[in-house]
């Protein structure tokens, strides 16, 4: 479940292609220092999820599937700067990924459960309602804390961009 902010396209575009006029090292150390400024909003957010699964049949060594286990989750900073567009004209800058670890999806298919095909599948949403609701219909644990904290998480990314644009701009001078 990625939690994202871009910047526009051109600006972005030029502080990258000056960054590696000057030196290619540069845009590395931009991500390392991405990473490393965001690292401790991705915990925290990732606190947000429970460590036990929401129901018991979930639990480790009793779901009928692997896939379906429960199991602790990971949170990483992935900073792709540039590679794809979402939009026209925006391209992602920096994202926060809650993962399952192993071949575990536990959390990913309780973190976005909306909508069921079969009888099983709509008392599995029904009983996951119950214990652990969406919430202001965005998610059920990280997505909703991710709101409150994407100001302060978006400024911190800021000033590393802003912090890079500065090399960029005494270049240009």
């Amino acid at each position: 479940m990625p939690a994202a902010f871009s910047v526009d396209a051109q600006n972005l575009q030029q502080v990258l292609a000056e960054l590696r006029k000057i030196d290619p090292e540069l845009r590395k150390e931009l991500q390392r220092e991405m990473k490393a400024e965001l690292k401790p909003f991705a915990q925290k957010l990732g606190q947000s999820i429970p460590k036990q699964s929401p129901l018991s049949g979930m639990a480790r060594g009793r779901a009928s599937s692997p896939r379906w286990t429960w199991t602790s989750v990971r949170a990483s900073v992935v900073t792709p700067l540039a590679k794809r567009a979402k939009l026209p004209g925006f391209y992602p800058v920096v994202s926060m990924r809650f993962r399952s670890g192993s071949k575990a999806a536990g959390y990913e298919i309780v973190e976005k459960a909306r909508r069921a095909q079969s009888a099983v599948g709509e008392a599995f949403i029904r009983n996951l309602n119950n214990r652990a609701p969406i919430i202001g219909g965005l998610g059920r644990f990280v997505i909703p804390a991710a709101r409150g904290a994407g100001d302060e998480a978006q400024r911190a990314a800021q000033r590393v961009l802003e912090k890079f644009a500065e090399k960029v701009n005494r270049r240009l001078k």
